[in-house]
């Protein structure tokens, strides 16, 4: 089962991830891009019009990606603020059959956050039954169902 904390975590490491790969698509797409040089036929225009939006759209997925981690870095800066947590405190996330991250915040609020280790899913076997494990005492959305008498 995977906590609150530990998606936040696991999310700000797959956007890390992401924002690299959308940066260099878009550095790519721009290092190739086309370059006007006086062309005169309408198709060669076409062409790098088309290029160019490719180079633009590729930007915009980049920016997209930097702000969505951008956001989920906030919402971790405020836990650890939450928790009065200090600063260069390495905190450990097991994400459940996947892998193990070290995240951490400096005094200037920089996060770091890189995987130590990849887990080894657990195998399949037909023969084991698996339940899943829900702790209710600390869901809030029981509170919410309940009706007051």
């Amino acid at each position: 089962m995977e906590g609150e904390f530990t998606n936040f975590c696991k999310q700000y490491y797959e956007l890390l991830l992401k924002v690299e790969e959308k940066e260099m698509r878009f550095f790519n797409l721009l290092d190739n891009a086309l370059p006007y040089t006086g062309q005169t036929d309408v198709s060669e225009l076409d062409a790098i019009i088309h290029c160019n939006r490719r180079v633009q759209k590729a930007q915009d997925l980049t920016y997209d990606v930097i702000e969505a981690k951008q956001e989920t870095e906030d919402t971790i800066l405020k836990i650890l603020e939450y928790f009065e947590i200090p600063p260069n405190t390495r905190l450990t996330c097991e994400v459940p059959g996947e892998y193990v991250l070290i995240l951490w915040a400096d005094e200037e609020d920089t996060i770091y956050c890189s995987k130590i280790r990849d887990l080894v899913p657990l195998e399949v076997d037909e023969n084991i039954i698996t339940i899943p494990v829900t702790d209710s005492r600390n869901s809030w959305e029981d509170d919410e169902d309940e009706e007051m008498l």
